[in-house]
Protein backbone atom coordinates (compact mmCIF):
# COMPACT_ATOMS: atom_id res chain seq x y z
CA UNK A 1 0.00 0.00 0.00
CA UNK A 2 2.83 2.60 0.63
CA UNK A 3 5.12 1.52 -2.07
CA UNK A 4 1.93 2.08 -4.55
CA UNK A 5 1.18 5.24 -2.55
CA UNK A 6 5.07 6.20 -3.00
CA UNK A 7 5.24 5.63 -7.06
CA UNK A 8 1.80 7.48 -7.53
CA UNK A 9 3.41 10.45 -5.30
CA UNK A 10 6.59 10.36 -7.37
CA UNK A 11 4.30 10.26 -10.81
CA UNK A 12 2.50 13.09 -9.55
CA UNK A 13 5.87 14.78 -8.87
CA UNK A 14 6.96 14.42 -12.23
CA UNK A 15 3.60 15.62 -13.89
CA UNK A 16 4.11 19.12 -11.91
CA UNK A 17 7.91 19.23 -12.51
CA UNK A 18 7.15 18.42 -16.98
CA UNK A 19 4.04 21.03 -16.21
CA UNK A 20 6.26 23.56 -14.87
CA UNK A 21 8.71 23.21 -17.72
CA UNK A 22 6.14 23.07 -19.80
CA UNK A 23 4.84 26.15 -18.84
CA UNK A 24 8.52 28.04 -19.41
CA UNK A 25 8.62 26.37 -22.77
CA UNK A 26 5.07 27.88 -24.17
CA UNK A 27 6.30 31.43 -22.45
CA UNK A 28 9.45 31.71 -24.05
CA UNK A 29 7.74 31.27 -27.28
CA UNK A 30 5.06 33.61 -26.92
CA UNK A 31 7.54 36.64 -25.95
CA UNK A 32 9.81 35.34 -29.57
CA UNK A 33 6.34 35.39 -31.68
CA UNK A 34 5.94 38.76 -29.80
CA UNK A 35 8.93 40.28 -31.10
CA UNK A 36 8.18 39.16 -34.84
CA UNK A 37 5.07 40.38 -34.82
CA UNK A 38 5.97 43.59 -33.54
CA UNK A 39 8.70 43.45 -35.96
CA UNK A 40 11.82 43.98 -32.98
CA UNK A 41 13.19 40.93 -34.40
CA UNK A 42 12.96 40.55 -38.79
CA UNK A 43 11.60 38.42 -41.12
CA UNK A 44 13.04 37.89 -44.61
CA UNK A 45 11.46 37.24 -47.83
CA UNK A 46 12.15 35.58 -50.21
CA UNK A 47 11.19 36.36 -54.05
CA UNK A 48 10.35 32.81 -54.78
CA UNK A 49 6.84 31.73 -54.09
CA UNK A 50 7.49 30.09 -50.68
CA UNK A 51 4.79 27.09 -49.28
CA UNK A 52 5.81 26.11 -45.95
CA UNK A 53 4.35 22.62 -44.70
CA UNK A 54 4.72 21.78 -40.92
CA UNK A 55 2.42 20.60 -38.22
CA UNK A 56 1.91 21.98 -34.76
CA UNK A 57 2.59 18.99 -32.77
CA UNK A 58 6.16 16.49 -32.81
CA UNK A 59 5.52 12.76 -34.20
CA UNK A 60 4.04 11.13 -36.99
CA UNK A 61 1.94 13.24 -38.52
CA UNK A 62 2.09 12.48 -42.31
CA UNK A 63 4.01 15.19 -43.66
CA UNK A 64 6.59 13.83 -45.43
CA UNK A 65 4.26 12.01 -48.24
CA UNK A 66 2.32 15.82 -47.27
CA UNK A 67 5.51 17.26 -48.67
CA UNK A 68 6.29 14.76 -52.02
CA UNK A 69 2.79 15.08 -52.87
CA UNK A 70 2.43 18.80 -52.73
CA UNK A 71 6.04 18.73 -54.89
CA UNK A 72 4.31 16.21 -57.35
CA UNK A 73 1.24 18.45 -58.13
CA UNK A 74 3.72 21.58 -58.29
CA UNK A 75 5.94 19.93 -60.74
CA UNK A 76 3.48 18.55 -62.78
CA UNK A 77 1.89 21.99 -63.84
CA UNK A 78 5.22 23.06 -64.46
CA UNK A 79 6.55 24.60 -61.50
CA UNK A 80 10.32 24.25 -60.66
CA UNK A 81 10.29 23.32 -57.00
CA UNK A 82 13.09 23.15 -54.46
CA UNK A 83 12.83 21.47 -50.74
CA UNK A 84 14.13 23.11 -47.91
CA UNK A 85 14.57 21.36 -45.32
CA UNK A 86 16.51 21.63 -41.83
CA UNK A 87 17.76 18.31 -41.64
CA UNK A 88 16.70 17.00 -38.52
CA UNK A 89 18.83 14.17 -37.28
CA UNK A 90 21.66 15.20 -39.40
CA UNK A 91 23.58 15.50 -35.89
CA UNK A 92 23.30 12.52 -34.17
CA UNK A 93 22.39 13.99 -30.27
CA UNK A 94 19.85 14.20 -27.92
CA UNK A 95 17.86 17.09 -28.59
CA UNK A 96 16.14 18.40 -25.17
CA UNK A 97 12.94 20.80 -25.82
CA UNK A 98 14.86 23.78 -24.75
CA UNK A 99 17.59 22.88 -27.54
CA UNK A 100 14.85 22.39 -30.14
CA UNK A 101 13.42 25.49 -29.30
CA UNK A 102 16.83 27.53 -29.66
CA UNK A 103 17.72 25.69 -32.97
CA UNK A 104 14.38 26.36 -34.90
CA UNK A 105 13.16 29.38 -33.65
CA UNK A 106 15.43 31.94 -32.81
CA UNK A 107 17.91 33.16 -35.77
CA UNK A 108 21.30 32.66 -35.50
CA UNK A 109 24.58 33.07 -37.91
CA UNK A 110 26.85 31.02 -35.43
CA UNK A 111 27.03 26.95 -37.05
CA UNK A 112 27.21 24.20 -34.49
CA UNK A 113 29.37 22.27 -36.62
CA UNK A 114 29.93 21.31 -40.17
CA UNK A 115 26.39 19.52 -40.06
CA UNK A 116 24.66 22.70 -39.57
CA UNK A 117 25.70 24.11 -42.57
CA UNK A 118 23.83 24.07 -45.85
CA UNK A 119 23.93 20.84 -48.06
CA UNK A 120 22.78 20.14 -51.35
CA UNK A 121 21.11 16.62 -51.13
CA UNK A 122 20.06 16.94 -54.26
CA UNK A 123 20.04 19.33 -57.50
CA UNK A 124 17.31 17.84 -59.20
CA UNK A 125 19.34 15.76 -61.02
CA UNK A 126 21.57 13.86 -59.31
CA UNK A 127 21.73 12.51 -55.46
CA UNK A 128 25.02 14.34 -54.19
CA UNK A 129 24.93 13.72 -50.24
CA UNK A 130 25.04 10.24 -48.26
CA UNK A 131 22.11 9.89 -46.05
CA UNK A 132 23.47 10.07 -42.49
CA UNK A 133 24.36 13.98 -43.80
CA UNK A 134 21.32 14.68 -45.39
CA UNK A 135 19.01 13.36 -42.67
CA UNK A 136 16.55 10.36 -43.83
CA UNK A 137 13.06 12.51 -44.39
CA UNK A 138 15.31 15.09 -47.17
CA UNK A 139 17.34 12.00 -48.41
CA UNK A 140 13.52 9.96 -48.52
CA UNK A 141 12.13 12.76 -50.96
CA UNK A 142 15.05 13.79 -52.75
CA UNK A 143 15.16 9.65 -53.82
CA UNK A 144 11.48 9.84 -54.76
CA UNK A 145 11.49 13.56 -56.60
CA UNK A 146 13.37 13.19 -59.66
CA UNK A 147 13.52 16.76 -61.30
CA UNK A 148 12.99 18.08 -57.69
CA UNK A 149 16.37 20.13 -55.60
CA UNK A 150 16.46 18.97 -52.16
CA UNK A 151 18.65 21.21 -49.41
CA UNK A 152 19.58 20.90 -46.25
CA UNK A 153 20.39 23.75 -43.70
CA UNK A 154 19.67 25.58 -40.60
CA UNK A 155 19.05 28.86 -42.43
CA UNK A 156 16.37 28.46 -44.85
CA UNK A 157 16.81 31.74 -46.16
CA UNK A 158 19.80 31.35 -47.47
CA UNK A 159 19.27 27.45 -48.43
CA UNK A 160 16.27 29.43 -50.59
CA UNK A 161 18.34 32.11 -52.42
CA UNK A 162 20.85 29.39 -53.38
CA UNK A 163 17.83 27.44 -54.81
CA UNK A 164 16.41 30.77 -56.70
CA UNK A 165 19.63 31.83 -57.86
CA UNK A 166 21.63 28.70 -59.21
CA UNK A 167 19.30 25.81 -59.34
CA UNK A 168 16.46 27.91 -61.41
CA UNK A 169 13.59 27.25 -59.47
CA UNK A 170 10.77 29.76 -58.51
CA UNK A 171 8.81 27.87 -56.03
CA UNK A 172 10.17 27.01 -52.40
CA UNK A 173 8.38 24.26 -50.21
CA UNK A 174 9.40 24.86 -46.40
CA UNK A 175 9.58 21.08 -44.99
CA UNK A 176 8.30 21.42 -41.41
CA UNK A 177 8.73 25.20 -41.09
CA UNK A 178 5.25 26.06 -39.31
CA UNK A 179 8.00 27.29 -36.70
CA UNK A 180 10.57 28.74 -38.40
CA UNK A 181 9.57 31.94 -38.21
CA UNK A 182 12.39 34.31 -39.50
CA UNK A 183 11.22 33.88 -42.94
CA UNK A 184 8.38 34.61 -44.56
CA UNK A 185 5.95 33.07 -46.52
CA UNK A 186 3.23 32.84 -48.90
CA UNK A 187 0.72 29.75 -47.77
CA UNK A 188 0.97 27.85 -44.22
CA UNK A 189 -0.07 24.43 -44.28
CA UNK A 190 -0.51 22.73 -41.46
CA UNK A 191 -0.44 19.09 -41.21
CA UNK A 192 -2.57 17.20 -38.35
CA UNK A 193 -3.11 13.84 -37.58
CA UNK A 194 -6.60 12.89 -37.49
CA UNK A 195 -6.19 10.07 -34.99
CA UNK A 196 -4.29 11.92 -32.63
CA UNK A 197 -4.35 16.02 -32.92
CA UNK A 198 -3.20 17.86 -30.02
CA UNK A 199 -1.84 14.91 -27.95
CA UNK A 200 -2.96 15.32 -24.15
CA UNK A 201 -3.30 19.40 -24.79
CA UNK A 202 0.07 20.20 -23.22
CA UNK A 203 3.15 21.62 -24.63
CA UNK A 204 6.86 20.18 -24.61
CA UNK A 205 7.54 18.37 -22.53
CA UNK A 206 4.83 17.02 -21.19
CA UNK A 207 2.85 17.38 -23.92
CA UNK A 208 3.34 16.63 -28.44
CA UNK A 209 2.06 20.69 -28.85
CA UNK A 210 5.36 22.74 -30.32
CA UNK A 211 2.98 25.64 -29.27
CA UNK A 212 -0.18 26.92 -27.93
CA UNK A 213 -3.00 25.15 -30.24
CA UNK A 214 -4.59 29.29 -30.63
CA UNK A 215 -1.57 29.54 -32.50
CA UNK A 216 -2.96 27.47 -35.41
CA UNK A 217 -5.19 30.77 -36.18
CA UNK A 218 -1.54 31.49 -38.85
CA UNK A 219 -2.68 28.38 -41.05
CA UNK A 220 -3.73 28.83 -44.02
CA UNK A 221 -5.13 25.03 -44.91
CA UNK A 222 -5.46 22.47 -42.51
CA UNK A 223 -4.33 19.58 -44.22
CA UNK A 224 -5.89 16.27 -42.49
CA UNK A 225 -3.91 13.08 -42.58
CA UNK A 226 -5.52 9.41 -41.30
CA UNK A 227 -9.24 10.65 -41.89
CA UNK A 228 -10.28 7.07 -42.28
CA UNK A 229 -8.53 5.96 -38.91
CA UNK A 230 -10.41 9.31 -37.01
CA UNK A 231 -12.49 8.28 -34.02
CA UNK A 232 -14.42 12.05 -34.54
CA UNK A 233 -13.67 13.49 -37.38
CA UNK A 234 -16.31 15.88 -37.62
CA UNK A 235 -15.60 16.96 -33.54
CA UNK A 236 -11.85 17.27 -35.05
CA UNK A 237 -13.19 19.90 -38.12
CA UNK A 238 -15.86 21.92 -35.51
CA UNK A 239 -12.93 22.43 -33.65
CA UNK A 240 -10.33 23.28 -35.92
CA UNK A 241 -13.37 25.72 -37.37
CA UNK A 242 -13.45 27.60 -33.69
CA UNK A 243 -9.87 28.05 -34.02
CA UNK A 244 -9.49 29.63 -37.37
CA UNK A 245 -12.56 30.39 -39.51
CA UNK A 246 -10.67 31.34 -42.10
CA UNK A 247 -8.42 28.68 -43.27
CA UNK A 248 -9.62 25.93 -45.64
CA UNK A 249 -9.61 22.11 -44.71
CA UNK A 250 -8.36 19.18 -46.56
CA UNK A 251 -8.92 15.67 -45.87
CA UNK A 252 -6.62 12.90 -46.76
CA UNK A 253 -5.84 9.10 -46.26
CA UNK A 254 -2.41 7.19 -46.15
CA UNK A 255 -2.93 4.57 -49.36
CA UNK A 256 -0.82 1.87 -49.63
CA UNK A 257 0.37 1.64 -52.88
CA UNK A 258 2.84 -1.28 -53.30
CA UNK A 259 5.09 -3.71 -51.63
CA UNK A 260 9.44 -3.32 -52.48
CA UNK A 261 12.04 -6.33 -51.33
CA UNK A 262 14.66 -4.28 -49.36
CA UNK A 263 17.71 -5.75 -51.31
CA UNK A 264 16.25 -5.91 -54.93
CA UNK A 265 13.71 -3.39 -54.84
CA UNK A 266 11.57 -5.76 -56.68
CA UNK A 267 8.08 -4.85 -56.57
CA UNK A 268 5.20 -6.81 -54.99
CA UNK A 269 1.68 -7.24 -55.11
CA UNK A 270 -0.31 -5.92 -51.50
CA UNK A 271 -2.25 -8.93 -51.91
CA UNK A 272 1.26 -10.73 -51.28
CA UNK A 273 0.57 -10.15 -47.44
CA UNK A 274 -2.91 -11.51 -47.21
CA UNK A 275 -3.04 -14.48 -44.54
CA UNK A 276 0.90 -14.61 -44.17
CA UNK A 277 3.05 -14.24 -40.69
CA UNK A 278 5.18 -10.68 -40.53
CA UNK A 279 7.00 -9.29 -38.42
CA UNK A 280 6.71 -5.54 -38.44
CA UNK A 281 10.12 -3.27 -37.63
CA UNK A 282 9.49 0.51 -37.30
CA UNK A 283 11.24 3.51 -35.69
CA UNK A 284 8.60 6.43 -36.84
CA UNK A 285 6.70 8.83 -34.86
CA UNK A 286 3.49 6.91 -35.28
CA UNK A 287 3.99 2.96 -35.30
CA UNK A 288 0.67 2.20 -34.46
CA UNK A 289 -0.97 3.63 -37.89
CA UNK A 290 1.62 1.34 -40.33
CA UNK A 291 0.85 -1.44 -37.85
CA UNK A 292 -3.09 -1.08 -38.90
CA UNK A 293 -2.45 -0.64 -42.55
CA UNK A 294 -0.70 -4.03 -42.57
CA UNK A 295 -3.37 -5.51 -40.09
CA UNK A 296 -5.90 -4.60 -43.07
CA UNK A 297 -3.91 -5.67 -45.75
CA UNK A 298 -4.27 -9.27 -44.43
CA UNK A 299 -1.07 -9.73 -42.17
CA UNK A 300 -0.86 -11.64 -39.30
CA UNK A 301 1.56 -9.53 -37.21
CA UNK A 302 3.64 -12.02 -34.59
CA UNK A 303 5.64 -9.31 -33.61
CA UNK A 304 5.75 -5.58 -33.50
CA UNK A 305 9.34 -4.38 -32.93
CA UNK A 306 9.80 -0.34 -32.64
CA UNK A 307 12.30 1.82 -31.87
CA UNK A 308 12.97 5.29 -31.29
CA UNK A 309 11.77 7.51 -34.48
CA UNK A 310 14.64 8.87 -36.48
CA UNK A 311 16.40 5.62 -35.01
CA UNK A 312 19.84 4.63 -36.99
CA UNK A 313 20.10 0.31 -37.60
CA UNK A 314 23.62 -1.34 -37.07
CA UNK A 315 23.87 -5.08 -38.64
CA UNK A 316 23.70 -6.31 -34.69
CA UNK A 317 20.45 -5.04 -34.32
CA UNK A 318 19.07 -6.51 -37.45
CA UNK A 319 20.82 -9.79 -37.23
CA UNK A 320 18.88 -10.40 -33.67
CA UNK A 321 15.80 -9.39 -35.59
CA UNK A 322 16.26 -11.75 -38.26
CA UNK A 323 16.41 -14.84 -35.82
CA UNK A 324 13.40 -13.25 -33.79
CA UNK A 325 11.56 -13.55 -37.43
CA UNK A 326 12.45 -17.05 -37.64
CA UNK A 327 11.52 -18.04 -34.31
CA UNK A 328 8.49 -16.29 -34.92
CA UNK A 329 8.06 -18.04 -37.81
CA UNK A 330 7.29 -15.16 -39.66
CA UNK A 331 7.60 -15.06 -43.65
CA UNK A 332 8.26 -11.44 -43.82
CA UNK A 333 9.78 -8.77 -41.72
CA UNK A 334 7.87 -5.37 -43.17
CA UNK A 335 8.73 -2.11 -42.63
CA UNK A 336 8.65 1.47 -43.57
CA UNK A 337 10.12 2.83 -46.91
CA UNK A 338 11.29 6.02 -44.47
CA UNK A 339 13.16 3.10 -42.43
CA UNK A 340 14.93 1.67 -45.21
CA UNK A 341 16.80 4.44 -45.64
CA UNK A 342 18.49 3.80 -41.87
CA UNK A 343 18.65 0.45 -42.33
CA UNK A 344 23.10 -0.66 -43.51
CA UNK A 345 23.20 -1.14 -47.58
CA UNK A 346 24.28 -4.78 -48.02
CA UNK A 347 22.30 -5.94 -44.81
CA UNK A 348 21.55 -9.72 -44.94
CA UNK A 349 18.26 -11.50 -43.51
CA UNK A 350 17.66 -14.99 -43.09
CA UNK A 351 13.34 -13.65 -43.73
CA UNK A 352 13.09 -11.19 -46.45
CA UNK A 353 12.33 -7.78 -45.93
CA UNK A 354 10.31 -5.77 -47.47
CA UNK A 355 8.56 -2.73 -47.23
CA UNK A 356 5.42 -0.91 -47.74
CA UNK A 357 5.07 2.67 -50.11
CA UNK A 358 2.36 4.76 -48.97
CA UNK A 359 1.03 7.70 -50.69
CA UNK A 360 -0.81 10.55 -49.74
CA UNK A 361 -4.08 11.01 -50.93
CA UNK A 362 -7.08 13.47 -51.39
CA UNK A 363 -10.28 12.29 -50.05
CA UNK A 364 -12.16 15.44 -49.47
CA UNK A 365 -11.23 19.33 -50.50
CA UNK A 366 -9.09 18.21 -53.74
CA UNK A 367 -10.56 21.75 -54.99
CA UNK A 368 -8.96 23.59 -51.83
CA UNK A 369 -5.77 22.41 -54.02
CA UNK A 370 -6.61 23.27 -57.46
CA UNK A 371 -7.32 26.62 -56.04
CA UNK A 372 -3.94 26.73 -53.95
CA UNK A 373 -2.12 26.39 -57.78
CA UNK A 374 -3.96 29.05 -59.24
CA UNK A 375 -2.40 31.19 -56.72
CA UNK A 376 0.43 30.11 -57.42
CA UNK A 377 0.22 30.11 -60.86
CA UNK A 378 -1.18 33.99 -60.68
CA UNK A 379 2.20 35.05 -58.35
CA UNK A 380 4.28 33.52 -61.24
CA UNK A 381 2.50 35.63 -64.07
CA UNK A 382 2.06 38.68 -62.07
CA UNK A 383 5.85 38.75 -60.89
Amino acid sequence: MVEGGGTGFLLNLLRFGLTILSGVYCFLTEILLFFYRCRLLKRKKLPGYTISVGNITVGGTGKTPAVEMLAKELQRRNRKVAILSRGYKRVHSPQSPLKYWWANIVPSKMPAGRHSKMGIVSDGTKMLMPVREAGDEPYLLAGNLPGIAVIVGKDRFSSGKYALDNLGVDTLILDDGYQHWPLERDLDIVVIDSTNPFGNGYLLPRGRLREPLKNLRRGNLFLLTRVDQADDLEGLRERLRKLNPGAKIMETVHHPECLLELRTGEQRELSLLAGKRALVLSSIGYPESFERTLTSLGALLVEKIRFPDHHWYNEDELREIGAGALRKEAEFIVTTEKDTVRIPSGTASPVEILYLRIRLRIVRGEEILEELFENVEDNRQGS
